[in-house]
């Protein structure tokens, strides 16, 4: 940001005298090249770092202003007349990157300070000032990022965290670089405007914005580095608890004489928590279980384990689906996290025998029409819940359809639930196109569809 002078003429006559670069030497302003040298790394590599990761927009931000500080410097080596243009462009970005660094929400003064920017650029550009009135312009610029830049390190250092406090440090020396070149600050302090080293000049501003640009860089990067390291932890539970829910979804029913039964098992993400579990019984029946655990992710996969183990394990011991379940929401009580699960077991004997169990889960649908089953609490909520159990029996080639909630709460574009009645009307279509038609209509949940078709008594012999 090259420095101004505004106040009375005079004063503003001598400050941009003394200020003014155009009548150096050129191997004096060397130095200007090897700061736009340094300040164009930064940039690039904001640029870079934005690309790998467009969620964090203050690599983009720094990016852009570093190259139109880059862009300053160089003009300045050329001894260019048009300055004030990347100048003015800095100013602006530079209230937008105090705010993003010090975590401040930027909207809606945001729009303000953008359109006071471009105001600049226009009176800039369409009041055909000359060199001395565009410095003058310039000032304004640096008045109007200096002053609220303060501010917003102050909101910062109030409001925010450590690390905001933190950040503080670097972009308050940035401010007071430059409050020594407006002309109500040089009054009071007599600041040069630079130093020479290596036979160069060197800007106090520019050169503290090399230390801002890399530190916020440096104070990013390893936000986003522990941010990768992060999601691929996550990516990896992840990945364990999917691996280890295909283990316990069955991949190929198990064949039981007398019964047709098709599963279809579609998680809406990742890691899904519907379960079902399907066991021959006793005497040529067949053992059903299906839940739906509240919540989503690793957790509710872990969830589904413990539940599917202990339906298995409790299955060499009982058949009974009451029994079962109040086992099952003693293993519950306190490892549910605060949720719960909906869970419905059944058995269905040989002969058609139909005993059913219920923790809250949808009733089965038979032939179409929904089963009035006795409902016990969900399981893991109290440890005196007790489970009823229904009995009715199945006639030959009656289906029997369970199902989850994924079913009846898919939700279309426009906000509307699939419904029980929709889902009461398809329940005597097949496993897939049940589960198929409440995906197209907009599928929010993990969606389970099972159907057992009961063929019929075996004949005695």
């Amino acid at each position: 940001m090259a420095p101004a002078a505004f106040a009375a003429p005079q004063a503003a006559n001598d400050t941009l005298r003394q200020l003014s670069l155009r009548n150096l030497q050129p191997d004096f302003l060397d130095g200007f090249l090897v700061l736009a040298v340094l300040v164009f790394a930064i940039s690039a590599g904001s640029i870079i770092a934005w690309w790998n990761a467009r969620h964090i927009s203050i690599f983009r931000t720094l990016a852009a202003y570093m190259f139109t500080i880059a862009l300053v410097d160089f003009v300045d080596f050329r001894g260019l007349s048009w300055e004030w243009i990347p100048t003015t462009i800095a100013c602006g970005l530079g209230i937008e990157l105090f705010a993003e660094a010090l975590r401040i929400p930027k909207r809606p003064w945001i729009w303000i300070s953008r359109l006071v920017w471009i105001a600049l650029l226009g009176i800039g550009f369409f009041a055909g000032l000359d060199w001395y009135h565009h410095q003058l312009l310039e000032l304004w610029a640096l008045r109007l990022t200096l002053f609220p830049s303060l501010v917003l390190v102050v909101i910062g250092i109030w409001r925010g965290g450590r690390r905001e406090r933190l950040m503080s440090i670097p972009l308050a020396l940035i401010v007071l670089a430059y409050l020594p070149t407006l002309p109500e600050i040089r009054m009071f302090a007599h600041v040069p405007f630079g130093f020479v080293a290596f036979g160069w000049l060197w800007q106090w501003g520019e050169c503290v914005q090399i230390l801002l640009g890399a530190v916020i860089f440096n104070v990013f990067l390893r936000e986003l580095f522990a941010d990768q390291r992060e999601k691929q932890r996550l990516l990896n539970e992840v990945e364990a608890a999917r691996i280890v829910q295909q283990v316990l979804i069955p991949e190929a029913i198990p064949t039981v004489p007398g019964f047709r039964t098709v599963a279809v098992y579609k998680p809406f993400g990742e890691v899904g928590g519907d379960f079902f579990q399907i066991l021959p019984a006793k005497n040529n029946g067949v053992l059903i279980a299906i839940g739906d655990v509240s919540g989503k992710g690793v957790p509710a996969a872990m969830t589904v384990a413990l539940l599917v183990g202990t339906f298995r394990t409790l299955a060499h011991y009982t058949e009974s689906p009451g029994e079962i379940l109040a086992a099952m929401n003693q293993r519950m009580l306190g490892r549910s996290n605060g949720g719960f699960t909906t869970c419905l077991v059944l058995r269905v004997d040989a002969n058609g025998a139909l005993t059913a169990g219920n923790a809250g889960h949808l009733p089965p649908y038979l032939d179409g029409k929904e089963l009035g089953l006795d409902s016990g609490l969900p399981l893991g909520l109290s440890a005196g819940a007790a489970y009823a159990e229904s009995c009715f029996r199945l006639a030959t080639d009656s289906t029997l359809t369970l199902l989850t909630d994924g079913v009846v709460e898919a939700r279309n574009s426009e906000g509307e639930l699939f419904g029980f009645d929709r889902t009461a009307s398809i329940t005597l279509q097949s496993a897939d196109e049940i589960a198929g038609a409440a995906q197209q209509f907009g599928q929010e949940d993990d969606i389970t569809v099972l159907t057992l078709t009961f063929a019929g008594a075996p004949a005695r012999a």
